[in-house]
């Protein structure tokens, strides 16, 4: 076998329930020019048994020997692809059959972009959603003051540009590791995600960010804070306290705090315009979700919460829905719950 075009990695780590839909996926793609780079990480299940039970010449079934985890399994496969292109996969999500070839498709044709993911679709036995991260490349990096802008098993990205600059994921960055390489990489080359569902990624209750939530949030929020010195923004510890929570909705306040909350998002908001070159329209409608959010949960104060939320653009910006969803709770005095998550309408 040749060169290949693409090399798919794919971490292993006792995923037998779910591993041949997803090696199926990728054996299934319309583009067949690539490798599967699969990394046993020291199973104990059957997992390296149903990887070795394909034939297919474009596998390479390696193991690590014993439990190395996640970020050291990644970085190896990064030093063994192959590739022109390095892709994404997890071994209990599903890549539909056209993904290949699309992302491949989009790269060829804007050869500025070294990173590329997609939109995609979240579910759980019947249950599933739609997820659409940012698509620009200018909005994807104000994005990346807040969160993660990319789904990782959707990723495909040139391999040129992962050697030139040594990046690899950073074992001080754990279960958050993705969202601070895509950081770096975005200081490098311009980033896009395609406005398409390539991938299903399956919701369960093994998913990292299920198992590992506090942990992941507290990683997150060292990188958001770096994120905003980066871009020399003058926040105080209060401030990088303040964007946290109403990043990931955990904000709860009161009128004099909701006005803070608000005086911030602005601030954000100026910063995007003012540096991102971003329209002010796509930033205030990004925004509006962390808007509704924090004062969804405070909904319990009333008429004056509603016109606070309306007298902010970002609010104003927000999709109708949202703010016929934010008048009725307003009316009723009845908040988002505090457990609950306020980052869809």
């Amino acid at each position: 076998m040749g060169t290949p075009c693409i090399s798919v990695i794919m971490p292993v780590y006792n995923g037998e329930k779910y591993l041949r839909p997803a090696i199926e996926s990728i054996l299934g793609q319309t583009f067949t020019d690539f490798e599967f780079l699969i990394i046993d990480d020291g199973s104990t299940d059957s997992s390296v048994e149903i990887c070795s039970s394909y034939r297919d010449p474009r596998i390479r079934l390696l193991s690590n020997g014993h439990n190395l985890g996640l970020i050291a399994t990644l970085n190896r496969g990064l030093e063994l692809a192959r590739g022109e292109y390095i892709a994404r996969m997890d071994c209990d999500d599903i890549s539909l059959p056209e993904r290949l070839e699309r992302q491949l498709a989009f790269l060829n044709r804007h050869p500025d972009v070294g990173l590329c993911g997609t939109w995609f679709e979240r579910f759980y036995r019947n249950e599933s959603i739609i997820l659409k991260p940012p698509t620009d490349d200018r909005l994807i990096r104000f994005f990346l003051l807040f969160d993660n802008a990319f789904a990782h098993n959707t990723i495909v990205m040139r391999k040129d540009f992962v050697q030139r600059y040594g990046l690899r994921y950073d074992p001080e960055y754990k279960y958050s590791e993705d969202y601070e390489f895509w950081v770096r990489c975005a200081q490098h080359t311009k980033v896009a995600n395609i406005p398409e569902v390539l991938v299903r990624y399956r919701f369960h209750p093994e998913n990292t960010s299920n198992r590992f939530r506090r942990e992941q949030d507290a990683t997150a929020d060292r990188i958001r804070r770096r994120q905003l010195e980066a871009l020399a923004v003058a926040a105080s510890e209060e401030e990088i306290a303040l964007h946290n929570a109403i990043t990931t909705f955990r904000f709860h306040g009161d009128h004099r705090q909701l006005l803070r909350a608000k005086t911030w998002l602005e601030k954000l908001l100026a910063l995007g315009v003012a540096q991102g070159a971003l329209a002010e329209a796509a930033a205030c409608r990004y925004l509006s979700r962390f808007w509704y959010g924090a004062c969804g949960k405070s909904a319990d104060l009333g008429w004056p919460l509603w016109r606070l939320f309306c007298s902010s653009p970002i609010g104003r910006a927000a999709e109708r829905e949202w703010r016929w969803k934010l008048l009725l709770r307003c009316l009723l005095r009845r908040p988002i719950p505090l457990t609950g998550s306020a980052a869809g309408p």
